[in-house]
């Protein structure tokens, strides 16, 4: 990982309904490699699916649009896990147009990214 992200603040996205549980272990494995170099990143999959089992809170993005909008503000950038399913998932779809509207730096990383030592940055999109 670049010297550069150091501090960075990264939203991480990652398609969620009807992947959930390989959703919440790229996530977490994704969050941890960026904690461990510097990178400031919220993770909304870690952060929300416990409480949403716990809580019978609802999965869909219209429940959870304006919590993610708040936390893509926050972020510099917009980091997409390309995990399968990615582009039909309708979440990331409008987190990757919030990050638009907003100017945020989108960027796409391989599913794989959390077990490699170095992150994999694919593409770059605006």
């Amino acid at each position: 990982m670049r010297a550069s992200n150091k501090g960075l603040k990264v939203y991480l996205a990652i398609p969620y309904t009807g992947l959930e549980s390989k959703s919440v272990e790229a996530a977490n494995n994704v969050a941890a490699c960026l904690l461990k170099h510097g990178v400031h990143v919220f993770s909304p999959i870690t952060y929300t699916h416990a409480l949403s089992l716990k809580h019978c809170l609802p999965g869909d993005w219209r429940f959870w649009e304006d919590f993610d909008t708040t936390f893509i503000s926050w972020a510099d950038e917009l980091w997409v896990v390309c995990i399968d399913g990615w582009e039909l998932s309708v979440g990331v779809r409008q987190e990757i147009q919030i990050a638009r509207h907003l100017g945020k730096t989108i960027r796409m990383i391989s599913a794989e990214a959390g077990e490699q030592e170095e992150l994999t940055c694919l593409t770059e999109m605006r």
